[in-house]
């Protein structure tokens, strides 16, 4: 039995038009209830979700710069990058967050950047999943500058990166559905047969790591980075995957580590983004909103957001899970051991 951290929320309080610029409302949702004593450990029964700036399409792709204090993450239908911090709210950092030429993008069906990490390989700078380029991008932050660093496989066109994970040595895994693409897999610019995940080494050097997921996305590393899970946003196959990692990239012993098709409800959300806490505490996006899983696949928890939420990230102090939830950058207390 699924024991649920519940947020009651009205959506309509929420709704946002398409395209409206987000305001920075700091305020309370509603108290989360909880009757389980693991979980409440991690989100209190007391602890209040702040909505920290709403009016967006569909926000993902959080990252928490240290240095700054502040949170990136991109509007993707929209094709803007937002930053917010404590002191400021959110404003409108880069537009258009992803990359390409107008006439390379004209048919995408989403050409803005998604997922965004800080990447070793490239210090000070961030590294976009980029619709746009169909690749990975480097990104100045301060010159707003982009590099494409890898936007093929065996001389055929990446379908667009969606979601990103470094290991400690700076070598990525990455997740390559069809989303920014017109047509998803019946796209005429769909140049590969398949929705990959990928090793890309410290040497640059891009390998296939998965060819059999239907919709993968979402990625993260445990944190002896001995396990990668995936995230498959496939409403036939709605699952988190999980895979033993081996130092060349490769990957074996394909499982699944959580299984949201029980889940599955009209309204909610898939499996989609992830973030993996120090101690192995695993926050993931699924029907019902973050689930709370533990590092052997069992369900602590559900943080309840009470609309479809898209991805999720902590901060370097592991104080605060910020959320990104339809329309809304929100965020709520945690304490991890």
């Amino acid at each position: 039995m699924i024991r649920t951290l519940t947020s009651i929320l009205s959506l309509v309080s929420l709704a946002a038009c398409a395209g409206d610029e987000p305001t920075d409302p700091v305020r309370p949702v509603e108290a989360i209830e909880s009757s389980n004593a693991e979980s409440s450990t991690i989100v209190a029964s007391d602890a209040e979700i702040e909505i920290l700036a709403e009016g967006f399409t569909w926000p993902e792709g959080p990252v928490w710069v240290e240095e700054e204090r502040a949170l990136y993450f991109n509007d993707v239908p929209e094709n803007k990058m937002y930053r917010w911090d404590e002191s400021s709210g959110a404003a409108l950092f880069l537009s258009p967050s992803g990359g390409g030429t107008p006439e390379s993008t004209q048919n995408m069906r989403e050409p803005g950047a998604n997922g965004i990490i800080e990447w070793s390989g490239a210090p000070g700078k961030l590294l976009l999943a980029d619709h746009g380029a169909r690749g990975l991008s480097v990104l100045d932050p301060e010159t707003q500058d982009r590099t494409t660093i890898t936007s093929e496989f065996e001389g055929k066109s990446l379908n667009s990166p969606n979601d990103i994970v470094q290991r400690s040595d700076g070598a990525l895994y990455f997740t390559d559905p069809p989303y920014g693409l017109r047509g998803l897999n019946e796209a005429p610019e769909k140049e590969l047969a398949f929705n990959g995940v990928y090793f890309l080494s410290e040497a640059g050097e891009l390998t296939l790591a998965i060819d059999d997921l239907s919709f993968p996305n979402g990625i993260a590393l445990s944190p002896d980075e001995q396990t990668l899970y995936v995230a498959v946003s496939d409403p036939e196959n709605a699952v988190i995957m999980a895979y033993d990692t081996r130092a060349d990239g490769t990957v074996s012993n394909g499982r699944v580590f959580f299984d949201a098709n029980p889940e599955l409800r009209d309204g909610g959300g898939l499996p989609d983004g992830m973030v993996v806490a120090d101690n192995g505490t695993l926050f993931a996006t699924g029907p019902a909103g973050v689930y709370i899983l533990s590092p052997d696949g069992d369900v602590l928890g559900i943080v309840s957001t009470g609309m479809p939420t898209s991805n999720c990230t902590l901060d370097d102090d592991e104080a605060y899970l910020y959320m990104t939830s339809s329309s809304v950058l929100a965020r709520v207390p945690v304490k991890l051991d």
